[in-house]
């Protein structure tokens, strides 16, 4: 992933979807927090070139 490029998380599951971040940490960190927390699929999402493209995918986790 690039910092030059503003990056969304969202929610596969909810309506969740976060504020438009500027790096890409705290895009990670959001997903990550999301996905833990609600045992959600959470995508984070780049808009470049004049449209939100998916960078990155974390699954829920299913506990047994």
């Amino acid at each position: 992933m690039s910092d030059n490029y503003p990056y969304i998380v969202r929610c596969n599951d909810c309506d969740f979807v976060s504020q438009v971040y500027l790096d890409e940490q705290t895009a990670m960190n959001e997903r990550d927090f999301h996905s833990f927390e609600h045992l959600h699929s959470v995508s984070i999402w780049r808009y470049a070139w004049e449209q939100w493209t998916m960078v990155t995918e974390l699954m829920g986790v299913v506990l047994h």
